[in-house]
Formats: structure tokens, sequence, C-alpha cells
């Protein structure tokens, strides 16, 4: 199969997670076979059009290394099995008939919508609105209904992120950019900026994950985050606030972490899993078990072996 991937054209939009994640995994599994036109420059640490520190998360995690770049005459728009859009309808950016011509009209979406802001189809969803499908054809992270050809996806973390266990380094339970509300206090972390940030550095800012025995997580504007990928790879265990209240087929999907919903519930969790600094069998068992779930579901390319099997399926 051959791919035509269309990512987001807008300056300040360029580090959409979902869009930069799957773009890496497909790169990754199917080479030149997937051809990203207009070429996604932060994606080659070409930051001509917005510096790294100016993007969504300052650029960390999904752009700590290009990727390899496509000559010009692989890069040559002929004929495509299929056309996959990235992200831009969220910002207003339009399918293009050309694109769609050359592909067949075999056209998918990525839709990473959180469940809360602008979009033009709304539901009723557990007695509150949120943001709906907005496509056939498409994959979508917030996914809380069934709808024909609309399909689970969610964020994926680059491989080379993913750290050997060191619980010799572990010298705190959780970690300093825990979200305020997975810590139950009045959440004034919401997003959109970087008042909240806490590292500069990403390599700072991984260290802290990784001495720390736990990351504490939650769901913010949607159940998807980043943080979910990044607390598992630097070699801690995940704690989700509320996950089971979690809508099954919305990301992360299956995901084997505990679950709490008060102050007093996660102390119990978190001391009943580390015992005079000491990690327990319960405390293995997870932090195992995490880790397959991130290389079997949330890599980058695991992420994009699931849509390359179903957009080959539809062929």
């Amino acid at each position: 199969m051959k791919l035509l991937f269309v990512p987001t054209t807008k300056p300040s939009a360029q580090n959409d997670y979902l869009e930069v994640s799957i773009l890496h995994g497909l790169r990754s599994l199917m080479g030149n076979r997937c051809v990203d036109y207009p070429r996604k420059k932060i994606m080659y640490h070409d930051f001509s059009d917005i510096s790294k520190d100016q993007l969504h998360g300052r650029g960390f995690t999904l752009l700590t290394d290009p990727i390899k770049d496509l000559s010009k005459d692989e890069r040559n728009l002929d004929s495509f099995d299929a056309v996959l859009y990235g992200c831009g309808h969220m910002y207003g950016e339009k399918t293009a008939a050309e694109f769609n011509e050359i592909a067949h009209h075999n056209v998918w979406v990525l839709d990473g919508h959180d469940l809360y802001g602008d979009a033009p189809r709304k539901i009723q969803f557990n007695d509150e609105e949120i943001i709906g499908v907005q496509f056939r054809k498409c994959f979508k992270r917030e996914l809380v209904e069934k709808v024909p050809d609309v399909y689970p996806t969610g964020f994926g973390i680059p491989k080379y992120q993913i750290r050997p266990f060191d619980l010799s380094k572990k010298d705190q339970m959780y970690q300093k950019t825990a979200p305020d509300n997975s810590v139950f206090k009045q959440q004034k972390d919401v997003g959109g900026g970087f008042s909240h940030h806490k590292f500069t550095e990403e390599e700072d800012y991984y260290n802290d994950l990784s001495r720390s025995w736990f990351g504490l997580t939650c769901k913010k504007g949607g159940w998807d985050c980043m943080r979910h990928y990044e607390i598992i790879a630097a070699g801690s265990v995940l704690l989700f606030r509320d996950y089971n209240l979690k809508p099954a087929v919305c990301s992360p999907q299956i995901l084997p972490c505990l679950s709490y919903s008060s102050k007093e519930e996660l102390d119990v969790i978190m001391n009943r899993l580390v015992v005079n600094n000491t990690p327990t069998d319960e405390y293995h068992f997870y932090l195992n078990k995490q880790r397959e779930w991130l290389n079997n579901v949330g890599t980058t390319e695991a992420r994009a072996r699931e849509i390359i099997k179903t957009i080959e399926k539809n062929l």
C-alpha cells in the first residue's frame, strides 16, 4: 500500500499530538511508501515556521529525534492507494479534491478532538455535551459512540523514549508534574500555555518521572494524554484517577492500571505497592504489565500498525 498523508499547515498547530504520533509511526513502518505532503517540517527538525519551544508541550517526546526525510522524487504525487488527512480540520483546514483524486477517493481522517471545545457535531453523553464523531472513515481517540467506519486510535510514543527499569533511582512517591486534578487540588493547569510547565528541558522532565515510584494522571480535556505514555516509558507505575469511568473504546484502551477516586484511596494504593521504599510483588506486576501494554499498544508504531491494517482491509 502507498499512503498520502496530508498534515496540518497552520504554524501554531504543528504539534498536534495525534497527528505527529501517527505520522511518526507510519513513516517508521512504511518508509517512502508513506508520503507527507505538504512536508511536515517540524518532524525533520525544520523549525523555520515556528520554534520548538513555542510548540505544544515544547516539542518534548515526539520531536526529540527527527525522522528520515524523503527525496524530491520520493515526494512526487503520482498515485496512492489511500489518503489520510491529519487533524487540520480542527483548525479550519479542508480536504483537497486533487489529493482525493490521486488516492482514488479512498479518503480517511484522523480526529484528534478533545471531549470539549468547538466542533460541528456535538452529542449528549453521560448528561453532558461533548464532541462526537465528525467523519465517516476516520480514526478517533476520544471515541465514545458506535459509528460505522469509525475506529478507535490514540496517542503513541516513539520507541526510543522507552527507558530500562532502574528502581535504584526512585526517591519520591510521584512526579513533580502531577496534574492538579490527579492530587485533588483546584485545577489550574487546564492547558493552552506554559505557565504550569515545571521543566524547560526534556531530560529533566523524564528524570523526574524516572525517579518517581508512581506517575499520577487523570482526565483533563479528554481521557488520552501524552503524559500516560511518558510515565510508563520512564519506568514508573501509572495510577489513573477515575480510569474505571472511561468509555471502553476511548483511548487509552485496555490499559492495565489501578484506578482511584479519592485521596484516601490513592494513599492506600501507594502505601500498599511500595512499603518502606521497597517495591512489592504487586508493584512489579503493574510495572511489567504496563510496559508490555506500551510496547504492544502505545508506541507510535503500534498505533500506526492498526491504522494500516484497517485501511488495507478497506481498500
